[in-house]
Protein backbone atom coordinates (compact mmCIF):
# COMPACT_ATOMS: atom_id res chain seq x y z
CA UNK A 1 0.00 0.00 0.00
CA UNK A 2 1.07 3.54 -0.63
CA UNK A 3 -1.67 5.58 1.08
CA UNK A 4 0.11 7.75 3.67
CA UNK A 5 -2.84 7.74 6.07
CA UNK A 6 -3.12 3.95 5.98
CA UNK A 7 0.65 3.56 6.39
CA UNK A 8 0.52 5.70 9.54
CA UNK A 9 -2.39 3.64 10.87
CA UNK A 10 -0.28 0.50 10.50
CA UNK A 11 2.50 1.80 12.76
CA UNK A 12 0.76 1.07 16.10
CA UNK A 13 -0.49 -2.24 14.69
CA UNK A 14 3.14 -3.16 13.92
CA UNK A 15 4.69 -2.65 17.33
CA UNK A 16 4.97 1.14 16.89
CA UNK A 17 7.86 0.68 14.46
CA UNK A 18 7.47 4.13 12.93
CA UNK A 19 10.10 3.59 10.22
CA UNK A 20 7.68 1.41 8.26
CA UNK A 21 5.51 4.45 7.44
CA UNK A 22 8.55 6.22 5.96
CA UNK A 23 8.84 3.71 3.12
CA UNK A 24 7.12 4.53 -0.17
CA UNK A 25 5.42 1.12 -0.13
CA UNK A 26 4.41 -1.35 2.56
CA UNK A 27 3.81 -4.95 1.52
CA UNK A 28 1.48 -7.02 3.70
CA UNK A 29 1.67 -10.73 2.90
CA UNK A 30 -1.53 -12.64 3.66
CA UNK A 31 -2.71 -16.16 3.14
CA UNK A 32 -5.77 -18.36 3.22
CA UNK A 33 -5.63 -21.70 4.96
CA UNK A 34 -5.85 -24.33 2.23
CA UNK A 35 -6.09 -27.15 4.78
CA UNK A 36 -2.98 -28.92 3.54
CA UNK A 37 -1.02 -30.73 6.21
CA UNK A 38 2.59 -30.06 5.18
CA UNK A 39 5.03 -32.64 6.48
CA UNK A 40 2.16 -34.51 8.09
CA UNK A 41 2.24 -32.28 11.17
CA UNK A 42 1.80 -28.62 10.24
CA UNK A 43 -1.98 -28.69 9.82
CA UNK A 44 -3.45 -25.20 10.03
CA UNK A 45 0.05 -23.67 10.03
CA UNK A 46 0.85 -24.79 6.47
CA UNK A 47 -0.22 -21.35 5.23
CA UNK A 48 2.74 -19.84 7.11
CA UNK A 49 5.18 -21.95 5.11
CA UNK A 50 3.55 -21.20 1.77
CA UNK A 51 3.31 -17.44 2.25
CA UNK A 52 6.78 -17.22 3.81
CA UNK A 53 8.32 -18.85 0.74
CA UNK A 54 6.79 -16.24 -1.58
CA UNK A 55 7.56 -13.39 0.81
CA UNK A 56 11.19 -14.45 1.10
CA UNK A 57 11.55 -14.44 -2.68
CA UNK A 58 10.03 -10.96 -2.78
CA UNK A 59 12.45 -9.50 -0.23
CA UNK A 60 15.47 -11.21 -1.79
CA UNK A 61 14.55 -9.95 -5.26
CA UNK A 62 13.98 -6.46 -3.85
CA UNK A 63 17.39 -6.48 -2.16
CA UNK A 64 19.03 -7.64 -5.40
CA UNK A 65 17.58 -4.51 -7.02
CA UNK A 66 19.01 -2.25 -4.30
CA UNK A 67 15.76 -1.85 -2.37
CA UNK A 68 15.60 -2.05 1.40
CA UNK A 69 13.21 -4.29 3.28
CA UNK A 70 12.71 -5.45 6.84
CA UNK A 71 10.68 -8.53 7.70
CA UNK A 72 8.19 -7.27 10.29
CA UNK A 73 6.91 -10.13 12.40
CA UNK A 74 5.78 -7.97 15.31
CA UNK A 75 2.24 -7.05 14.32
CA UNK A 76 -1.29 -7.45 15.59
CA UNK A 77 -3.02 -9.66 13.02
CA UNK A 78 -6.54 -8.54 13.93
CA UNK A 79 -5.64 -4.86 13.86
CA UNK A 80 -3.81 -5.06 10.50
CA UNK A 81 -6.76 -6.97 9.08
CA UNK A 82 -9.18 -4.32 10.34
CA UNK A 83 -7.13 -1.42 8.91
CA UNK A 84 -6.75 -3.07 5.51
CA UNK A 85 -10.18 -4.70 5.37
CA UNK A 86 -8.62 -8.16 4.98
CA UNK A 87 -11.33 -10.87 4.94
CA UNK A 88 -11.92 -13.09 7.96
CA UNK A 89 -10.69 -16.22 6.20
CA UNK A 90 -7.21 -14.73 5.58
CA UNK A 91 -4.41 -13.92 8.00
CA UNK A 92 -1.36 -11.70 7.87
CA UNK A 93 1.93 -13.62 7.79
CA UNK A 94 4.42 -10.77 7.46
CA UNK A 95 4.81 -7.08 6.69
CA UNK A 96 7.69 -5.24 5.05
CA UNK A 97 8.40 -1.65 4.19
CA UNK A 98 9.87 -1.43 0.70
CA UNK A 99 11.96 1.36 -0.76
CA UNK A 100 15.43 2.66 -1.43
CA UNK A 101 17.36 3.15 1.83
CA UNK A 102 18.01 6.77 2.80
CA UNK A 103 21.59 5.96 3.76
CA UNK A 104 23.75 5.20 0.72
CA UNK A 105 25.80 2.61 2.63
CA UNK A 106 22.71 0.40 2.85
CA UNK A 107 22.09 0.50 -0.88
CA UNK A 108 24.92 -1.90 -1.61
CA UNK A 109 24.68 -5.52 -0.48
CA UNK A 110 26.63 -6.04 2.72
CA UNK A 111 29.54 -8.43 2.94
CA UNK A 112 28.47 -11.94 3.81
CA UNK A 113 30.09 -14.76 5.70
CA UNK A 114 31.67 -17.38 3.50
CA UNK A 115 29.71 -20.55 2.86
CA UNK A 116 32.28 -22.54 4.83
CA UNK A 117 31.26 -20.53 7.91
CA UNK A 118 27.55 -21.28 7.67
CA UNK A 119 27.16 -24.67 5.96
CA UNK A 120 27.89 -28.11 7.34
CA UNK A 121 28.26 -31.16 5.14
CA UNK A 122 27.14 -34.55 6.41
CA UNK A 123 27.35 -33.53 10.08
CA UNK A 124 26.71 -30.36 12.06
Amino acid sequence: MQDEKVKRQLVPACGSQSFIAEAPVIVVACGHNIHYNRGGYMGEMSVLVDVSIGFTHLILAARAEGLGTCWIGAFNNDEVKRILNIPDDANVVAVTPLGYPKDEKFREPSSRKGLEEIISTDRF
